[in-house]
């Protein structure tokens, strides 16, 4: 597909999401959203009924099949309008998953995770306390005896875990997953007994619900178990390189508020009978943040492009992991410089500033923190010159 039809579909979703902000997202929404950690059910019908419902759902639902970029542009644009990462995206990766699984393992498995008005009906219980996104390192475990098949450990940082219905766990699994590596994958129901549900209080991304999940011995139903079929190790990777782009999409879509609330407080705040756009100092900060808004950009344009595209496993996933490395922290340093020009007022719930810094901060440790990548980094470019060497 050419870069002129991809930036058809970019700027066609753009629209779309421009058209649903005008109507549904404000600030006071926002802010109320925050507090009641979630948005209203209302508005998540609104959104599912729009035009930009389809991008949640997996193509096998009739949802939309393009560039993965169009979708993460869509989050990116989503973000910069709200100001704070909002819930959407984690049924857009949720999203993801499913597409990997109907991709890779039983298609008839996704009308099971989805509701009846089309919504993501699941969580996603991966990480683990100390454990971030380390899949290979999970003490979650599933046993058998004479009683049947149980689950016992503990999730956390599960996006939505308050209120969905159902969570997908990944644990160690030497009883059916012997050809994945000792690991499978369920769906569990909360309402089974012995799974505890607990809220996190983060100090940002309010609307996400994250939620720790214990599972004391939980009697599962061998019907619940995604039959991956040696798969799982394949599914997980990929996932992770979707999840990671949705995070630096929302990363980014959070730094352009930020600038555009530090360049909309340029032109209007006057000190000492100056525009605060005439001082050199904020001059140099607002070229700086141009600067990096616009590498963010790159990076994430070529991740997104790069999983979608015939790149190598290897370079999608150093395209992914450079991304990483980067956006969600400049993202962070953009929003504190952005809080600097507000001043006091932007230490305050009276300016957004301060709450698109906490949720930017949050996106430097979700979906593997920002030094994990190192290691994948310096591994890609040692391999690549020494390859380069040899052949020279």
């Amino acid at each position: 597909m050419s870069e002129a039809s991809i930036q058809e579909m970019v700027d066609e979703v753009i629209g779309y999401v421009d058209d649903f902000c005008a109507e549904h997202i404000s600030e006071e929404r926002v802010k109320n959203w925050c507090v009641s950690r979630g948005v209203s059910t209302a508005e998540y019908a609104a959104f599912y009924e729009s035009e930009l419902g389809r991008y949640c759902m997996p193509p096998a639902l009739g949802g939309f099949d393009g560039p993965f970029l169009v979708r993460a542009m869509l989050v990116a644009r989503l973000m910069r309008h709200a100001g704070a990462m909002l819930p959407y995206h984690s049924d857009m990766n949720s999203m993801a998953l499913l597409s990997t699984l109907s991709d890779q393992s039983q298609r008839e498995i996704i009308e099971d995770f989805t509701a009846s008005d089309g919504r993501i009906s699941f969580s996603q219980a991966f990480s683990e306390g100390g454990l971030g996104a380390d899949s290979s390192s999970i003490i979650t475990e599933v046993t058998s005896d004479l009683d049947g098949v149980f689950l016992d450990g503990e999730k956390t940082f599960v996006a939505n875990g308050q209120f969905a219905s159902r969570t997908l766990v990944l644990a160690q699994d030497m009883v059916h997953g012997i050809e994945d590596g000792g690991q499978s994958l369920w769906l569990v129901p909360l309402s089974e007994a012995g799974v505890y549900t607990y809220p996190l209080n983060t100090v940002g991304q309010e609307m996400l619900a994250p939620a720790r999940l214990v599972f004391d011995h939980v009697k599962l139903d061998p019907m619940w178990r995604i039959q991956t079929e040696g798969r799982l190790g394949a599914m997980l990777e990929r996932q992770y390189m979707l999840g990671r782009i949705y995070v630096c999409a929302a990363s980014l879509g959070l730094a352009q508020a930020a600038m555009d609330d530090a360049l909309e407080r340029c032109a209007r705040y006057r000190t000492r009978g100056r525009y605060l756009s005439s001082i050199s100092q904020i001059q140099v900060k607002l070229a700086n943040m141009a600067v990096e808004i616009r590498s963010m950009e790159n990076l994430v344009t070529k991740a997104a492009l790069s999983v979608s595209s015939d790149d190598s496993l290897s370079e999608q996933k150093y395209n992914c992991a450079l991304m990483k490395h980067y956006v969600p922290g400049a993202a962070t340093q953009l929003a504190s410089e952005a809080l600097q020009i507000f001043g006091g007022m932007g230490y305050t719930d009276e300016s957004r500033v301060s709450r698109i810094w906490r949720d930017c901060r949050g996106n430097q440790i979700a979906q593997g923190a920002d030094e994990m990548m190192s290691r994948s980094i310096a591994r890609h470019r040692v391999k690549e010159y020494a390859f380069t060497k040899k052949n020279l």
